[in-house]
């Protein structure tokens, strides 16, 4: 159920003329409070020539996680000078009225459109929208952008950046998006692969699903918010890099047709005594149309590849060791000619295992 609010028009346009509907759409979840300051971000939005967007051409659907009722007062003094239509979702709550707001955004602009997620305590940066714009009219189906933390990042948040850089090196072939509970603050995608049921979990849940069908999702770097975010989740390097290169060596067994149409190798085999799977077991996981749901299904199946959190007490030591790795990798793809460095540590010991 959606309350709308009524649509400013080209002051030029008869009153009998109906506007097309818009070409992109914000979601803007979170708390009703937070609102009128994100909805003023979204207003110094620019194209990437430094213009404003066309009249008409973006709206916004607000989901305040209280409902309606907080919101209203709110908006009483902003919503008649806003350059974009709005509407409310009035479903309550925070995941059910992201999900609702989401499904209404993309009836709005259809298809072909864009819908871009938000949450109600950040704010995009001037180029945010024409960043995601970008992604999406260069072939990609979904992006994920940056989150920008408003002051100094955390310890964690250092050390999962080196995270980020060393998979990067180690798995060049993969997407590396920002961690999936950072999801909800910056994600864009084109509205005709919504799925008819969204799962529930919110915005992490969404990208996963995308990634199990292995949509086209690019992280899109200049797609820039600000908001505080508390410390993310962390592993051990070694626990890091074990997932990373399995992926790697899973992606290749399944790009190959190993166990599938064609028959077990050694490095197959050699995967499953890795992840503690019966080869036979690992083999019926790959026989998936898409590697993306072949690699969930391994990551549940395999207590390997479980998330091990990291003890507060052992992050300065493992941000050290994080840190000579990644000058290791970059000096050995210096050495190989700017080609990827691979995931073998001198003499020949693999990262992560």
């Amino acid at each position: 159920m959606v309350e709308t609010l009524s649509p400013l028009l080209l002051p030029d346009w008869p009153a009998s003329v109906v506007p097309s509907p818009p070409r992109i759409a914000v979601v803007v979840s979170g708390p009703a409070a937070s609102m009128p300051l994100c909805l003023l971000a979204l207003q110094r939005q620019r194209t990437a020539a430094g213009l404003r967007p066309s009249a008409g051409g973006i709206a916004v659907v607000l989901a305040p996680e209280e409902g309606p009722a907080r919101l209203r007062p709110l908006l009483a003094g902003i919503e008649p000078h806003l350059p974009f239509p709005l509407r409310i979702e009035a479903t309550p709550g925070a995941e059910p009225g992201w999900r609702a707001a989401l499904r209404q955004a993309a009836d709005w602009v259809g298809p072909e459109g864009m819908v871009l997620s938000t949450r109600a305590d950040a704010a995009p940066e001037p180029g945010w929208i024409a960043a995601h714009a970008a992604a999406i009219a260069a072939g990609a189906e979904a992006g994920a952008g940056i989150i920008r933390p408003p002051s100094l990042p955390c310890p964690a948040r250092r050390y999962a950046l080196l995270l980020e850089a060393i998979a990067a090196r180690l798995d060049p072939l993969a997407e590396h998006l920002p961690p999936p509970a950072e999801a909800a603050h910056n994600l864009a995608f084109r509205a005709g692969i919504l799925p008819d049921a969204l799962p529930p979990g919110g915005a992490p849940a969404l990208l996963a699903l995308l990634r199990a069908r292995d949509a086209t999702i690019r992280l899109v770097a200049g797609a820039v918010v600000g908001a505080a975010l508390p410390p993310p989740p962390v592993e051990g390097l070694r626990a890091a890099c074990r997932r990373v290169t399995a992926r790697a060596m899973l992606r290749r067994l399944w790009e190959d047709g190993i166990g599938i149409v064609l028959p077990e190798n050694e490095a197959l085999r050699h995967l499953a005594r890795r992840l503690g799977l019966p080869a036979g077991a690992l083999a019926a996981l790959l026989g998936t149309r898409h590697f993306g749901a072949a690699w969930a299904a391994v990551e549940a199946a395999s207590s390997m590849l479980a998330l091990q959190p990291l003890p507060a007490t052992a992050l300065a030591g493992e941000t050290r060791r994080a840190r000579l790795l990644l000058a290791w990798l970059r000096l050995a793809g210096q050495r190989a000619g700017g080609r990827p460095a691979g995931a073998a540590m001198p003499g020949g010991s693999c990262i992560g295992w």
